[in-house]
């Protein structure tokens, strides 16, 4: 009876604190806004992140399906790198009981041209000639004729309907098609094709199978051969058929197929979002600092009312549960909306992608469980976890505390936190040095990383304490000018350190991973052009264009027409072919030319210079293979071939060089004559010619080679550490992500604040302060929290990023490089953030009435 007594009075009890908890967010609608927001923008941005991913695999899943539909199986060689599998293949294939048709694989790079004579972008999609096939005739393809008609003859393409748009191409009309084997070569467009399977960007130049087996392949070998079987044979049987006939390659399923290529795509998206989320993550790491500020406040002024609970009989589990109810609905809302809004946010990245032309397809956005259900939870916890300690707090308010008059400030915990803060900081950059001179980089990365994690959880703990010295310190400099009135403002943020540092450390942590980043970046970027300006000598280097990705190869034999040209003196150049060397499958540089003389390196045994059947190899290369002078390393090639390469040469580790390279002799044994090309050629002008005449010079040469990209020695630095700028470029804008937060923050505890000061500044209003000093002390307020933030994260980034590069050394980064100017104009931007944050808390405090706040 007593039980049941018990058990049916306890939903009384907890009923009315729900409605307590409801009533207070309702009177709070504006505390409720500022407080969702920072959920809605760390979930809105995982959400966003976990859509664009699941809906690219999910687009590139349906092209997969779609491209293999009609496929069995597909023969290709045991070794990717290898020659390939013969045309011969294909011919006896189709010959087998159960097949009905096969495919040759025959592509190869190619450069479309506009009918401007510029290059076509793709945008990162794939461009590459092919060999046209009837649709009736063609394996795994759903290719069509749209308009005009197939290439009959060599010289005639046909083009997919919307590279003929976008290049300003009609059919008939004469177009010219870059090849690495042949070059510019002239063709004439007869057709256009349409596919199910078109990807935005993608150009395919159809061209007869004559032309395409000349320009793409050896003339023996195609890339692989997909089979179709007649209708009632299994994939499984049309494998086992094709591997008992050809037992020298390997043979799959069409359905192990699309799965391989399916992971592989997996692999690449998974990256993408790790990187994507690992922001939102950031986001919300921030957005927990601010969270447990506002709960925290919330609790301090509200302490009348909660002991007035106490004092008719609220339990401190149910005032902790009504705090904690008011923060589990706050996540709820919030992560609904980030939800929501992510999905808004994935198909904005999907707009932007597709007007910058970069070959992303775009389809449906794919709504899958973990898309929705893991920013929920992420949000939700977040929330309730941030405000758990002010729960607690909220359930220890005792019946008597609602007699004092006022809100009682809470103030930095005691000397615990101050001390448990200084172990974790001093723990933190000892563990962050010990790990710089750890013997490999993995080991040293793992101890950076404890470090790291160990001061910024010291630096959080530490800040209160800092806050009255250093904020206060920072407040008196930027108040000088403004007499009492910044002398007021300095005091306010030692009056509640522990909200002071709160607020801050949402900055701090934004400053250190902007100054972290920063100074990998910079390093990184500074050592790639010290790596190249000490490493090459040449005055002018001749590339393929690049076009998101690596640059194009050149046609083979452009050297020679550099080589001609008045005032060139010495010329080198790299090209790179495949082999088995040493057992292992390798993608093999080879030199021609003077390259001692135009790429530099320390010399530790033998000569740069490769001779015939000979292998120069870098000093790591020599040191984990015991591959010293005279050693004698096998080479297999593509096609079988068996032949011995000597080490005449071993150099100092030179990035520029790569593990290790042999002589064109040998390139030209691996590599086909209709299919070699040249990565990268080095000249140099002769005694006489100034390095500026030779550039103009070249460039001329190759006018009619719109693929060639011809740079000074400075033009190539820029480019190379260009895309260490690109990169940073946009991881400070995701950062800036944190940055909003974190203003969002500032401005939540500030507009807290003032409610919280009513009194207070009702009585400055009363003595005769104005409304606009009222204003000015709020702003020189919040100006001081985000500098003393902004200084704290500069120090322990800077401190982390040397950290880091120190680490990497062994990866070629030099001394550490600091981007002092990317962290001033960052503090500078943190006064202004200041500024910015306290504009409408500064104006809800100057409209106070100073009798209705002193009668309050």
């Amino acid at each position: 009876m007593a039980a049941r007594h018990a058990a049916g009075h306890a939903p009384s009890h907890s009923r009315p604190m729900l409605r307590v908890s409801l009533r207070n967010i309702a009177a709070h609608k504006l505390r409720l806004v500022l407080s969702v927001l920072a959920v809605v923008l760390g979930t809105a941005f995982v959400t966003g992140s976990l859509v664009f991913t699941s809906t690219l695999k999910s687009t590139f899943d349906g092209l997969l399906d779609q491209g293999t539909q009609d496929l069995s199986a597909m023969i290709e060689p045991e070794d990717p790198r290898g020659a390939g599998v013969p045309f011969e293949v294909a011919d006896r294939a189709l010959g087998l009981p159960g097949v009905e048709a096969v495919t040759p694989g025959v592509t190869g790079t190619v450069v479309m041209f506009n009918a401007d004579g510029t290059p076509y972008q793709s945008g990162g999609a794939p461009s590459e000639g092919l060999e046209w096939v009837e649709p009736d005739q063609a394996v795994g393809s759903s290719s069509w004729i749209s308009d005009g008609r197939a290439p009959a003859a060599d010289g005639e393409v046909v083009l997919p309907e919307s590279v003929l748009d976008n290049a300003g191409l009609s059919i008939g009309d004469s177009a010219r098609v870059y090849t690495t084997s042949q070059g510019m070569i002239d063709v004439t467009v007869v057709g256009s094709y349409s596919s199910e399977t078109d990807v935005g960007g993608y150009v395919g130049v159809g061209f007869t199978s004559a032309q395409a087996r000349a320009l793409f392949t050896d003339g023996e070998n195609a890339t692989n051969v997909a089979v179709r079987a007649v209708p009632g044979v299994s994939q499984e049987e049309m494998r086992d058929t094709l591997a008992a006939e050809f037992p020298e390659y390997e043979v799959s399923t069409g359905e192990e197929v699309k799965e391989r290529l399916s992971a592989q795509l997996s692999t690449i998206l998974d990256f993408v979002n790790y990187f994507f989320v690992a922001f939102g993550l950031i986001a919300l790491l921030v957005g927990t600092f601010i969270i447990y500020n506002t709960f925290s406040m919330l609790v301090a002024q509200r302490l009348r009312e909660l002991a007035l609970l106490r004092a008719i009989g609220a339990t401190r589990g149910q005032l902790t549960r009504s705090v904690l109810a008011e923060a589990a609905l706050t996540g709820l809302v919030g992560s609904a909306i980030g939800v929501l809004a992510g999905f808004g946010l994935a198909r904005v990245i999907f707009a932007v992608l597709d007007a910058f032309d970069l070959g992303i397809p775009s389809g449906t956005l794919a709504l899958t469980p973990m898309s929705v259900i893991t920013p929920l939870v992420l949000g939700f916890v977040v929330t309730v976890f941030s405000a758990w300690a002010p729960a607690r707090r909220a359930g220890r308010v005792a019946p008597v505390q609602g007699m004092r008059v006022g809100a009682a400030s809470s103030e930095a915990g005691g000397g615990w936190r101050t001390s448990v803060g200084l172990l974790a900081v001093v723990s933190g950059i000892m563990l962050a040095l010990i790990g710089t001179w750890q013997d490999t980089t993995r080991s040293g990365a793992i101890t950076v990383g404890v470090g790291a994690a160990a001061l910024i959880v010291g630096s959080f703990l530490v800040m209160p304490a800092l806050a009255r010295p250093i904020a206060g310190g920072i407040g008196r400099v930027i108040g000088a000018p403004f007499g009492a009135v910044g002398k007021l403002a300095a005091t306010n943020a030692g009056r509640n350190t522990r909200r002071t540092a709160a607020t801050a450390f949402a900055l701090t942590l934004g400053l250190t991973l902007v100054a972290a980043f920063g100074t990998l970046g910079a390093t990184t970027k500074e050592s790639v052009s010290g790596l190249i300006d000490q490493g090459i000598t040449a005055d002018v280097i001749v590339q393929g264009v690049a076009s998101q990705g690596p640059p194009t190869p050149l046609a083979g034999g452009i050297e020679d027409q550099i080589a001609g040209v008045d005032g060139v003196g010495d010329v080198a150049w790299l090209a790179f072919g495949f082999g088995q060397l040493g057992g292992e499958p390798q993608a093999l540089a080879a030199a021609g030319g003077p390259v001692g003389e135009l790429l530099e390196a320390t010399v530790l045994d033998g000569s740069l210079e490769p001779e015939a059947d000979s292998l120069v190899v870098s000093r790591e290369v020599s040191r984990d293979n015991g591959w010293t002078m005279g050693t004698r390393v096998p080479l297999v090639g593509p096609d079988g071939s068996e032949s011995t390469l000597r080490v005449t040469g071993v150099y100092d580790d030179a990035q520029i060089l790569g593990p290790f390279y042999t002589g064109i002799d040998v390139y030209e044994r691996l590599v086909p004559e209709n299919l070699r090309s040249t990565a990268i050629v080095l000249a140099r002008a002769a005694e006489g010619t100034s390095p500026d005449q030779v550039l103009a010079a070249v460039t001329e040469e190759l006018s009619d080679i719109p693929i060639a990209t011809v740079q000074s020695k400075q033009q190539y630095i820029d480019v190379q550490s260009g895309g260490i700028d690109q990169l940073l470029t946009i991881i400070y804008a995701l950062l800036g992500l944190a940055l909003v937060i974190a203003v969002l923050g500032i401005v939540n505890t500030l507009a807290l604040s003032v409610i919280e000061r009513r009194t207070e500044i009702g009585m400055l209003r009363a003595v005769g302060m104005q409304r606009s000093q009222i204003r000015r002390t709020i702003n020189l307020e919040s100006t001081q929290i985000a500098v003393f933030g902004a200084l704290v994260g500069a120090a322990v980034g800077v401190y982390l990023g040397w950290a880091f590069v120190s680490v990497l050394a062994d990866s070629g980064l030099s001394e550490t490089t600091i981007p002092w100017e990317t962290i001033g104009i960052v503090l500078v931007a943190s006064a202004f953030v200041g500024v910015l944050a306290s504009l409408w808390p500064a104006h809800r405090a100057a409209k106070t009435d100073p009798l209705e706040a002193i009668a309050d």
